[in-house]
């Protein structure tokens, strides 16, 4: 999947928003890393960047 991505991407961000609850993550400050959503999974968030072709 991620090479499919890759080739009919030009761009690719992603943003780890964390919050598995699962592995116990905790926050930078130490606080419980909460998710965003109620679910147990953490989530992230995909940008993916398609340039139009230029005419030859």
């Amino acid at each position: 999947m991620r090479q499919s991505l890759a080739k009919t991407f030009d761009k690719i961000y992603l943003l780890d928003l964390h919050g598995n609850s699962k592995k116990k993550e905790v926050a930078p400050d130490g606080s419980p890393d909460e998710n965003v959503f109620d679910i147990q999974q953490g989530v992230a968030v995909a940008i993916m960047v398609k340039y139009p072709k230029s005419p030859s």
